[in-house]
């Protein structure tokens, strides 16, 4: 049996879950009916991996791992207890591992910075904290499957997100004979754009259109600094941007940088050209498209 982490200990979390997700079904035979949660729909764009999820539209992370009854139960109820203790902690250290291994931008990953600092039994502390089941089913022969998930932003942001992201106050702009925008959204359709906490987008030219400097960090904590979708179509309806984005065409990625995209010299112009777009880079309202 796979060692766990000594500072693992088991508790049952059930607070109201988003979307309205359903959170316990049975199964009795050997098919696998699955649940469709409320926040998965056409347009959301998610790295699916052998146990687990990363959605980086709504910024949510799951892990899913199966506990065994064990022959010395005392009776089947005893046995399907033991069996979910066994589940829940697996997929909480199956999720330590996916959170470790998201980019938090085009140069390391969660792992590689949370060790660079020391700071690796945070992360655990983390999602002993925040983590919460959404999903238990009952298989055939008594197994159980559990699901756990938690939220890439709030305070699994704070504790990975770098320090240079600071409250920036954002001041109104004189009314002008401007286009306004509410949102900005890179089609980055056809380029291989890797998804990260924390994307740049670049000029031809070098200069920096959109990174760490330009969002204020309490709206990065709370809502992240950037979202990913698939589908221009629907990422024009995604709340995020609001009802009028201005909508640019990335062109590739930096060099060497797969999570940072440039973008045109006259798209960046558009961009800083108008005062009142700062306010929604610095809220946060940008949205790359996926493939």
């Amino acid at each position: 049996m796979k060692r766990l982490h000594p500072l693992f200990t088991i508790r049952e979390r059930r607070p109201i879950l988003p979307f309205g997700r359903i959170t316990l079904f049975f199964l009795t035979g050997s098919l696998f009916l699955p649940v469709l949660m409320g926040w998965v729909y056409a347009g959301t764009y998610t790295q699916t991996y052998e146990q687990g999820r990363v959605d980086w539209t709504y910024g949510m992370v799951e892990a899913s791992a199966v506990g065994a009854p064990p022959g010395h139960a005392l009776s089947p109820a005893q046995g399907r207890a033991l069996a979910e203790t066994e589940a829940e902690t697996f997929a909480r250290n199956v999720m330590i591992g996916l959170l470790q291994s998201i980019r938090i931008d085009a140069k390391s990953t969660v792992k590689e910075t949370l060790d660079h600092q020391g700071a690796r039994e945070d992360l655990v502390a983390a999602v002993l904290r925040d983590s919460y089941v959404v999903e238990k089913s009952v298989l055939t022969g008594g197994t159980v499957q559990v699901t756990v998930a938690i939220r890439l932003n709030g305070a699994f942001a704070d504790l990975v997100l770098p320090k240079t992201i600071v409250n920036i106050k954002t001041v109104e702009q004189p009314s002008r004979k401007e286009e306004q925008f509410t949102g900005l959204i890179i089609d980055c359709r056809g380029i291989p754009l890797s998804p990260a906490m924390v994307p740049m987008v670049i000029g031809e030219d070098g200069q920096v259109v959109y990174g760490t400097a330009y969002v204020s960090r309490d709206h990065a904590l709370e809502e992240g600094m950037a979202a990913y979708a698939r589908g221009l179509g629907k990422a024009r309806d995604n709340p995020r941007v609001g009802p009028k984005p201005l909508i640019v065409k990335g062109l590739r990625t930096v060099k060497g940088r797969t999570s940072d995209i440039v973008i045109s010299n006259a798209d960046a112009g558009k961009i800083k050209g108008a005062g009142s777009n700062i306010i929604f880079l610095h809220r946060g309202r940008v949205l790359f498209v996926m493939e």
